[in-house]
């Protein structure tokens, strides 16, 4: 493995892999040819059953591979590769996203120039390369994530740097011990949104987020996860619903001061009506149900990491959260009908946001 130049802090790279195939062969080869050398890069697999560990091992032996028991999840598989890192800087990134050789250099200047928390890149998709899927996030204050020029032309979009809001979590470079510091990825987040709790916790702790879009990155969705994700036709996943719905309630309950949830508490419970007749309509009911019971039988747990969160926390919920049009994943607006109905809830939702937002804690 190629030692870290004496010019930065040394950077380690934890990749994520679930039956990532060739896809993460190529992650890891991206890796390698980084020109800002990496001191080391651990594979993290979560319980994997493709020949993708066995693939690794043959061609890149440098590579320290961390073999789970069963999948934990994105939130524990991150944690343990940043517990198994001993450099100041760690890579984060999934098995499908391909970095462009500047980009852990451009990062690590950035990160060094900033001295952020959290430095992300502009992710590209593949095989368009000409959209951008995200650079950088911002917390929607109905509970969900708004992606950072979210699926815009290339050519539409200038790559200007800044401070941003949060963070997507398929690629980030991070300071690995504040991020420890701060309790890491919450392990109760197995899929979906755990990036999203993750900005809004750091972020509320007082940490930065820089976006880099020199930085490039590229993501190639292919086919997901079975089960879980969704690539815009076809039928919504079950599991994916749920821990949407969940994860969203569970950030919601932990992260809103109270003041801020009583304010919201109209647009917050007019959300939910139009979560439980979506779901409905997609024929997922119970999944709605699933995640309300999940917060009751968890009552206690949720008490203690909120008493634990507020204690903590040094900003306030107003510079955390943004208003905007109530994000949806591509593909589910698939008919006038629906459409408009987005665009009439957003206005009105919209609307409180704009007349409450200067009382909320």
């Amino acid at each position: 493995m190629n030692q870290a130049t004496g010019r930065f802090p040394a950077v380690g790279a934890v990749v994520i892999n679930f039956n990532g195939g060739d896809r993460v062969l190529r992650v890891v080869e991206a890796l390698v040819r980084q020109r800002h050398a990496l001191a080391e890069i651990i594979v993290v697999d979560n319980a994997s059953d493709d020949g993708s560990l066995r693939s690794i091992r043959e061609r890149f032996p440098a590579v320290r591979l961390l073999e789970l028991a069963s999948n934990t999840g994105l939130s524990n598989a991150r944690n343990v590769g940043l517990s198994a890192l001993t450099s100041v800087l760690a890579l984060l990134i999934d098995h499908d996203i391909y970095p462009d050789e500047d980009c852990v250099e451009v990062m690590v200047r950035a990160s060094e120039d900033t001295g952020a928390a959290v430095v992300c890149p502009r992710i590209r998709l593949l095989p368009e390369r000409d959209i951008i899927q995200v650079e950088g996030a911002e917390p929607h204050f109905l509970g969900t994530l708004i992606l950072r020029h979210g699926y815009q032309r290339l050519d539409c979009t200038p790559p200007i740097p800044g401070y941003v809001m949060g963070c997507a979590g398929g690629c980030m470079l991070v300071r690995r011990q504040e991020i420890l510091d701060a309790g890491s990825f919450d392990e109760l987040f197995f899929f979906y949104l755990e990036d999203l709790e993750f900005s809004l916790r750091l972020r509320a702790l007082g940490h930065r987020f820089w976006c880099e879009p020199a930085a490039q990155v590229f993501h190639e969705p292919a086919g997901g996860t079975p089960g879980l994700s969704f690539r815009g036709g076809g039928h919504y996943p079950a599991r994916r619903a749920y821990y949407m719905m969940r994860n969203r309630l569970l950030i919601i309950l932990v992260h809103y001061r109270l003041q801020t949830l009583l304010v919201l508490a109209p647009v917050l419970a007019l959300y939910e009506f139009a979560a439980l007749a979506a779901a409905c309509a997609r024929r997922l009911p119970f999944q709605w149900f699933k995640a309300w019971w999940w917060q009751l039988r968890h009552v206690p747990l949720i008490l203690t990491r909120r008493r634990r969160m507020q204690e903590r926390r040094v900003v306030d919920d107003r510079y955390l959260l943004v208003g905007g049009a109530a994000p949806v994943a591509p593909g589910l607006l698939t008919s006038p009908v629906t459409r408009g109905l987005h665009r009439g809830f957003s206005v009105v939702v919209n609307g409180y946001w704009s007349l409450a937002r200067h009382w909320i804690g």
